[in-house]
């Protein structure tokens, strides 16, 4: 029998602790995800993709939900579900006694293949294509970006990345830059250049959006890792426009000599401020089918010496002013990946499989799809940009008790928790959603 272990506080010697609450949580918020995940059918999409005929307690799609709502409450590692084998809130919401422990987790994880990706990125189709109704759709921006994913040991195919000085993969990822929704991932080895496979990986994609939603402007947007024919061949054969920043060469220099030069004479004696000049020229390299539009902006910061030059290429027809600040918005993806990796826990992977860890990272995909989607059409105005680390503080981590009578159980939440009008008003958005 385990001892209970008492602390002492120094701040008050009447006081102590310890951790026989009973049956008490500490994720009652989880709840009104757990409401919201049925409302969109998110487990039945688990089971139509991952089950099996096998009887078993702990099912393939039971253990992936368990993982998602863990995600959610913040507890990333496999091994946390040990503690919260028995709390009411998980037990309730997946309805079993006791969840996975980190063993059958682990067994679960191993049991994926490389080839499962798909089944994943189809899952995270089909919740786009439920939260993204063709009737809301006239504009659609698809962020491309790589990123990486820490490791720490000998995991298979992870490597060194130079360009983020870790060990880790290299990850293919693709979001909606206007929602913010996830649409696709694929885990790479460590090793991968940025843009290797990207035309595979994103053409089934624009064949699916060019299908659901014909009358959509759609944009692609990259830095200059993506800067590639192929990719600009892509686009113009789906009718859809794109903007990606290009690496500097001698040949976009010597084009960009008269931007420079005027950009002199305006502002070569005013160091004070900010300035900025905007021009454009139509560019083909070596290996291009044609010539394409170059944006090139000349800036220098305030108290800089000397300036700098980035370069666009794009299919847009608007200014280059205009091209530019499109291209700049791009810079909201960077805080849509650090929430996956902060906040969902896809920054470190630990199995020592690929297949573990593509299989974990894009179950933590589609935790983080899921409340992206739930902040976006059910939360209040004022807290639909809230990233998942502030949203769990005052949305997930409420405190209850579950007390069971005869026919009925009540979880009795923490009489001072300051938002329950928030839970109220999200609970009956939940419920009132309606994907017709």
């Amino acid at each position: 029998m385990k001892s209970l272990q008492h602390g002492s506080l120094h701040f008050n010697k009447k006081l102590s602790f310890d951790f026989s609450g009973g049956n008490l949580s500490s994720d009652s918020g989880l709840l009104f995800v757990r409401e919201f995940t049925r409302k969109v059918g998110l487990p039945q999409m688990l089971k139509n993709r991952f089950d099996d005929d096998k009887e078993r307690i702990h099912s393939i799609s039971s253990i992936m939900e368990q993982i998602i709502y863990q995600s959610i409450a913040g507890y990333h590692a496999d091994d946390c579900a040990d503690a919260l084998r028995h709390d009411p809130v998980f037990t309730t919401i997946l309805d079993k006694e006791s969840l996975a422990s980190q063993p059958t987790i682990s067994r679960m994880m191993n049991s994926f293949t490389a080839e499962d990706a798909q089944a994943f990125n189809e899952i995270l189709e089909m919740l786009y294509l439920l939260f993204n109704p063709v009737r809301d759709k006239s504009e659609i921006v698809l962020d491309l970006d790589s990123t990486n994913a820490v490791t720490y040991g000998k995991q298979e195919l992870s490597d060194y990345i130079a360009h983020y000085q870790k060990n880790g993969y290299h990850p293919l990822v693709l979001f909606d830059g206007i929602t913010g929704d996830l649409m696709k991932f694929i885990l790479r080895k460590g090793s991968t250049y940025t843009s290797k496979g990207v035309k595979d990986f994103l053409e089934p994609v624009v064949k699916k959006l060019r299908d659901r939603y014909p009358q959509a402007e759609i944009l692609v947007r990259g830095d200059s890792g993506f800067a590639m024919p192929e990719l600009y061949d892509l686009c113009e054969d789906y009718g859809i426009h794109y903007v990606i920043r290009l690496k500097a060469n001698s040949k976009l220099h010597e084009l960009a000599q008269d931007a420079n030069s005027h950009f002199n004479e305006l502002y070569c004696k005013d160091y004070s401020k900010k300035h900025e000049l905007y021009d454009e020229f139509n560019y083909q390299a070596g290996s291009w089918s044609k010539p394409r539009r170059v944006i090139c902006k000349v800036e220098r910061d305030a108290g800089s010496l000397l300036s700098r030059t980035t370069f666009i290429i794009t299919t847009l027809e608007a200014a280059p002013k205009v091209v530019v600040k499109a291209y700049n918005k791009r810079g909201n993806m960077e805080n849509y990946i650090k929430e996956c990796k902060l906040d969902f826990g896809m920054e470190t992977l630990s199995h020592s499989s690929f297949a573990a860890n593509q299989a974990k990272a894009m179950i933590l995909g589609i935790a983080y799809m899921v409340m992206n989607a739930m902040k976006r059409l059910v939360l209040p105005k004022k807290h639909k940009s809230k990233q998942m680390g502030t949203l769990r503080s005052f949305f997930i981590k409420i405190g209850s008790r579950l007390v069971s009578h005869s026919k009925k159980q009540i979880f009795r939440l923490a009489t001072s928790y300051p938002h329950q009008n928030i839970i109220y008003e999200v609970l009956q958005r939940t419920q009132n959603l309606s994907f017709g």
